[in-house]
């Protein structure tokens, strides 16, 4: 699978009554392509220096938010999405972490995003999995260690790097990138307590529609609870 960007580079002949250059009448076409199945060497080796930097032993701070809530795809199919956002001590090159599970009836998504203190060094790096609506249920999505199928890094003034499973390509060079991503996204499963600090999220999630209205649940919305102490 391959993304393809194009950027066209056009320059206007000045209006000084010269005929234009053939040049300049077909413009340079470049393009960018970000091969996210089989990036090269060195691509890797950034990913791997990128998932390497991330602490297994984080200490956070006291602030984090918790949010749920419903939104509307392209399809007019609803899907429903709790988070939870920490933040790490000023110390730590990482600002914050966010983990967010989405689920519409067909697919559920883990998503963990890191955010660098110090944009030249790691603007943003996301590991991803996803998983059948139908198999899993929310509660059983946290507890069980998916493996990752997707790792983005976001470089400050560069083009972002993703490695990400694509289906008939041999990835078996990879598989050292992917086996970290899904070590890292199993152990912050667990740092960030995550069964207990969105128990009463993941309940609401699992409910179905009918049973949700008749509880009259408040608007989905940010929640203000007190996660398990470290």
């Amino acid at each position: 699978m391959r993304f393809l960007s194009f950027i066209v580079l056009f320059c206007p002949a000045l209006l000084s009554g010269q005929t234009a250059e053939p040049a300049q009448q077909n413009p340079p076409v470049h393009v960018n392509v970000l091969n996210v199945c089989t990036p090269g060497a060195e691509e890797q080796q950034q990913l791997k220096s990128a998932l390497d930097r991330l602490p297994k032993t984080p200490v956070f701070a006291p602030d984090f938010e918790i949010s749920r809530g419903e939104s509307t795809l392209d399809n007019s199919v609803k899907a429903k999405y709790v988070r939870l956002r920490r933040e790490f001590q000023p110390d730590s090159p990482l600002l914050t972490v966010q983990y967010s599970l989405s689920a519409d009836p067909k697919d559920t998504q883990e998503t963990l995003v890191f955010k660098g203190r110090e944009v030249k060094d790691l603007l943003q790096l996301s590991i991803e999995d996803k998983l059948s609506t139908e198999a899993s249920r929310p509660t059983q999505v946290i507890e069980s260690d998916t493996p990752a199928t997707r790792i983005s890094v976001q470089r400050f003034g560069k083009s972002a790097l993703t490695l990400a499973r694509c289906q008939g390509a041999d990835q078996s060079a990879y598989d050292p990138i992917f086996a970290k991503a899904s070590a890292v996204l199993a152990d912050y499963r667990h740092l960030l307590k995550l069964r207990s600090a969105l128990a009463t999220d993941l309940a609401w999630m699992a409910a179905s529609p009918k049973a949700s209205s008749r509880r009259a649940k408040p608007a989905p919305g940010s929640a203000a609870r007190k996660t398990p102490s470290h």
